[in-house]
């Protein structure tokens, strides 16, 4: 009962309308919003008159979507988000427990789970995951890389595109390390420093560049 009573003070302005929702409770798959004033019980799948549909409710979140564009809503982690229209395609990412923004990319037209770090050069893979995305490594510029264990061979490449949301980058950089280091692919800068990138309470914002 008490996740019923949970009052999550995350105010989204959403498309030309300047809506507000505020997310007010959660009742199984069920979630109560409030929506410039107006309270609206609904249920996963369903749409206010105002237009924010429900997609998704649980004893811990709400997903919301408005204009085609989503958000998550959790108890443990209130975020703001914009659904004003904007003409650059846009990704947003909330931060884990740890701090860490994680998500999913299509690497030459395959997915994969990903770490965002600005602080890798490049997108990096461990060898199993390169493998497994049919990374060419044969054709790769082999590289010496220094790990716990000493200094081992790794690989440099160029990627067909990376996508995630609806930004696209073609020809990205990308480093492959030998073994299954590191445990998660890392978004790095070869990516990151040709998109946009914002902070936001909680969120990173990632745009496309026109």
């Amino acid at each position: 009962m008490r996740n019923f009573l949970l009052s999550l003070l995350c105010l989204l302005p959403l498309a030309a309308a300047a809506q507000q929702v505020q997310l007010k409770g959660l009742f199984g798959s069920s979630a109560m919003l409030e929506i410039d004033g107006e309270q609206r019980l609904l249920k996963a799948g369903q749409s206010s008159p105002e237009g924010v549909k429900l997609l998704e409710a649980t004893t811990d979140y709400a997903r919301v979507a408005v204009d085609g564009r989503q958000q998550k809503l959790t108890l443990d982690a209130p975020v703001a988000a914009s659904y004003a229209r904007s003409k650059r395609p846009e990704v947003r990412l909330v931060a884990d427990k740890q701090g860490h923004f994680s998500t999913r990319v299509w690497v030459n037209g395959r997915r994969v789970p990903v770490m965002v770090d600005t602080g890798a050069t490049s997108v990096a893979f461990n060898y199993p995951t390169a493998r497994s995305l049919g990374l060419d490594l044969d054709r790769a510029q082999p590289i010496q890389v220094s790990t716990a264990s000493g200094v081992a061979r790794g690989y440099k490449l160029n990627l067909n595109s990376v996508t995630i949301g609806g930004i696209k980058v073609h020809n990205v950089e990308a480093t492959v390390l030998p073994d299954d280091f590191p445990e998660t692919t890392l978004l790095g800068n070869s990516f990151l420093s040709r998109v946009d990138m914002e902070q936001q309470r909680g969120m990173l914002i990632l745009r496309a560049r026109n």
